[in-house]
């Protein structure tokens, strides 16, 4: 009997010889087991052949599932491969390594969930060959690189990110963030909380030396988070959730983080009113902007008793100061749409907004040429009435 044992980069393999008419090997991978077995007929003189052979196909086979990818050149002192061990899916197909460059040592091995024809699709575009492309961060929504190397904590060292798989919002891409600490690299629970959920990887601002993240849920409602890097530590100091209304404003929760608290703020504001309707309709009834910085919005709304309109007076951050979705009159003779909102009564004409209370009127100018819209079509809104 004769034991030959061979031990290379990717795996371990036993051949195991008997008489010189039965053989085996045994591939020993980094997840499965592979045997071969093969009988050779005694007539035959060259016994090394046909065990070469099977040693040759084992280790095609192997290769084929555990084949290797350069990442990017992204640093003098690391350099990343990427050892893909099975087919892309939901569990953990590849691992990541990352290796110092003078000592070919491994700093870190993470599992990860990893489409390596995508990734290849993306190095073609940005003509890097067979490598991998890194450090490219498109957020929200657009492309990221496998391997992220930047100063995430402001300790002017650069970190890493690794990604994972695609744990962020809408199945986007997430990552395990890594600290710069001596000679190596720390896992850092708090950092791998802002690439896990959010919509891309979290945004670095240099110059204010805070971190951003977005999330979202439908076209509706939105998170913006900004961190300050405390002890170490990624810190909320300023969250804003906005959520559309039924009464189409934007209701805003906003949290700024005051001696150590945060101290919540809520309040409603107008939508973007920038861009026309697919139609070219505008996306409100009528819309003034006054000489004082604020403005004035008529839109629609609907209820049970039908399509209403309503009338929102906001200021120069578009934050509703006053909202009314009681019943109008329009003076056809006077072109004025007038109501009451007890005790103050409100006149609305391209001149502007006349506000009425006991002996004092004052009206609210308009910004010449602001007018937007018309109030002469006001028939449809069921709380309006024409005289």
């Amino acid at each position: 009997m004769a034991l030959t044992i061979v031990i290379n980069a990717f795996n371990v393999v036993v051949m195991v010889r008997f008489n010189g008419s039965f053989f085996f090997s045994i591939i020993f991978g980094a997840k499965d087991i592979y045997m071969n077995i093969a009988l050779i007929p005694s007539k035959r003189r060259k016994p090394i052949t046909l065990p070469t052979v099977l040693l040759a196909s084992s280790l095609l086979s192997y290769s084929a599932l555990a084949q290797s990818y350069q990442i990017q050149d992204f640093s003098d002192d690391y350099y990343a491969v990427i050892d893909q061990v099975g087919e892309y899916g939901y569990e953990a197909n590849s691992i990541i390594k990352i290796i110092d460059e003078k000592t070919h040592k491994t700093l870190i091995s993470q599992p990860a969930s990893i489409d390596i024809e995508y990734e290849l699709s993306n190095s073609e575009e940005h003509q890097l060959g067979e490598k991998v492309s890194a450090n490219i961060v498109s957020i929200p929504y657009g492309e990221h690189s496998v391997l992220i190397y930047e100063d995430f904590n402001f300790d002017g060292q650069k970190d890493l990110a690794i990604k994972d798989g695609r744990n962020g919002c809408y199945g986007g891409p997430s990552y395990q963030v890594y600290l710069k600490n001596d000679d190596t690299f720390v896992l850092s629970e708090g950092f791998t909380d802002l690439a896990q959920g959010y919509c891309g990887f979290f945004g670095i601002n240099k110059d204010s030396q805070t971190l951003y993240t977005m999330t979202k849920s439908g076209a509706a409602w939105h998170e913006y988070t900004k961190y300050k890097v405390i002890e170490n530590k990624p810190v909320a100091v300023h969250v804003l959730v906005e959520e559309y209304n039924p009464k189409q404003l934007i209701s805003i929760t906003e949290s700024t983080r005051v001696n150590g608290k945060m101290v919540e703020d809520s309040y409603e504001r107008l939508p973007e009113y920038d861009k026309e309707n697919y139609d070219g309709r505008l996306p409100f009834v009528y819309k003034l902007d006054l000489d004082n910085g604020k403005k004035m919005v008529l839109n629609k709304t609907y209820n049970e008793e039908g399509e209403q309109m309503y009338y929102a007076f906001a200021d120069k951050n578009d934050r509703v100061e006053l909202y009314y979705d009681g019943p109008f009159v329009y003076d056809t003779a006077k072109k004025t749409l007038s109501f009451l909102n007890k005790p103050v009564v409100y006149q609305i004409n391209k001149q502007g907004i006349t506000v009425r209370q006991a002996n004092k009127s004052v009206l609210l100018k308009s910004v010449p040429q602001s007018e937007q819209g018309s109030l002469e079509n006001l028939t449809q809104f069921d709380n309006v009435s024409i005289r």
